[in-house]
C-alpha cells in the first residue's frame, strides 16, 4: 500500500502493559519496503521502531494504520505460497494436543479459531474432537475456507475480532494463530476473547518473538555499516507485522486482564538472510537460548473450567 494512505498515530502507552512513553526505547527506523543489506540506497517512508522496557513489546511509533486492516492482505493466493494450500494431516496437531492436556479434554468441547484464514486449524480441531467455530475478516479467505477446506458456511463468520459476536463463556479453547501481530490492539483482542472463554479455558497464541536472534544480528550489521535501521516488524509491507512480543508482554497484560501463562515455548522456524552452512549452528543456539522466531503461549482464564453444555 502507498504510505500516503496510512494514518500515523502516536503511541501514548504500551499496548500490552500500559507503560508510559518514558519506558520506550528507540531501536531504529523501519522502511515501508524491504530494506536489503544497504538500506541507505533504498527510498521510502520510515517509522521509528521502539521497544517497551517493561514488557519487551516491539512496535512502531507512530503506528501506521491502513483505512481497513483487510487492505493489507488481498486474496489468499496473494498472501500465501501455493504449498500452504496443500493438505497437511499433522497441521496444528501439536498445539491441539497441548490444549487438550491443559483442558483435561472431553469430546465436544467448543473451540474458536480467531482469524481462521483458509480454515486449516478449524479442520484440524474438528478432526480431533472439538466442536469448532471460527471467524475471518477477509471475504476471499473465508470463501477459500468453505470451498477448499469444506467448512460449513455457518461455522465461520465473516467478521473481525472487533465485530465478531459470540455468547459469553461459550468456548473452552480459542486459538489466535499468527493473528495478534497484525492487529491494531492485541490487548483488546485478547480481552474480547476472554469474554467468550469459559473460566479456566485456554487461549493459544503464536506470535513473532522480540527475542529472535536473526533481527538482532541483522540490526548489528546495520549498526556496523553506520546506519540506524532495524529489521524488526514490517508495519507497511508484507507480512504486515505491527508487533513483536516478549513473554513479559503476556505476563504483564495477564495481571490486568485476568489470565495466567499456562505454558510457553519458542520455535526456531525458517532462517532467513544467512547462508545455509550457518543454519545448523544457529538452530542449535536458538533452541538452547529461546531466541527462535516464534513465541507460542497458552493463556488460562482465571477461574475453574466447566464443561460445555
Amino acid at each position: 500500500m502507498p504510505a500516503s494512505t496510512y494514518t500515523f498515530t502516536p503511541v501514548d502507552a504500551c499496548n500490552m502493559c500500559g507503560a508510559a512513553p518514558d519506558q520506550f526505547k528507540i531501536m531504529g527506523l523501519r522502511l515501508n519496503r524491504s530494506q536489503g543489506l544497504r538500506p541507505r540506497r533504498v527510498s521510502g517512508i520510515a517509522v521509528s521502531v521502539k521497544k517497551c522496557r517493561r514488557c519487551e513489546l516491539v512496535f512502531a511509533d507512530p503506528q501506521p494504520m491502513p483505512p481497513n486492516m483487510s487492505d493489507h492482505y488481498g486474496t489468499a493466493e496473494d498472501y500465501w505460497d501455493p504449498e500452504y494450500f496443500d493438505d497437511e494431516p499433522g497441521y496444528f496437531a501439536g498445539e491441539i494436543a497441548e490444549a487438550k492436556r491443559l483442558l483435561a479434554f472431553r469430546p465436544g468441547m467448543r473451540a474458536l479459531d480467531a482469524g481462521a484464514g483458509i480454515g486449516k486449524a478449524m479442520k484440524a480441531m474438528t478432526a480431533r474432537g472439538f466442536d469448532t467455530y471460527g471467524f475471518e475478516p477477509g471475504e476471499d479467505f473465508r470463501a477459500k475456507a468453505i470451498s477448499h477446506t469444506g467448512i460449513a458456511a455457518d461455522r465461520i463468520a465473516l467478521a473481525s475480532v472487533e465485530s465478531a459476536d459470540f455468547p459469553p463463556a461459550h468456548f473452552d479453547f480459542i486459538s489466535f494463530g499468527a493473528v495478534l501481530e497484525h492487529l491494531g490492539s492485541p490487548s483488546n483482542a485478547i480481552e474480547r476473547a476472554l469474554v467468550w472463554l469459559r473460566p479456566g479455558g485456554i487461549i493459544q497464541l503464536e506470535v513473532p518473538s522480540s527475542r529472535h536472534l536473526v533481527p538482532r544480528l541483522v540490526n548489528l550489521y546495520y549498526r556496523l555499516r553506520g546506519t540506524n535501521y532495524v529489521t524488526n516488524i514490517s508495519p507497511m509491507h508484507s507480512p504486515f507485522h505491527l508487533f513483536e512480543f516478549g513473554l513479559k508482554s503476556f505476563g504483564e497484560h495477564g495481571r490486568r486482564a485476568g489470565y495466567e501463562i499456562a505454558r510457553h515455548g519458542y520455535m526456531v522456524c525458517t532462517i532467513f538472510h544467512f547462508p545455509r552452512i550457518m543454519h545448523p549452528l544457529m538452530r542449535w543456539y536458538m533452541a538452547r537460548t529461546g531466541t527462535g522466531m516464534q513465541l507460542s503461549v497458552y493463556l488460562r482464564k482465571g477461574g475453574s473450567l466447566g464443561g460445555s453444555a
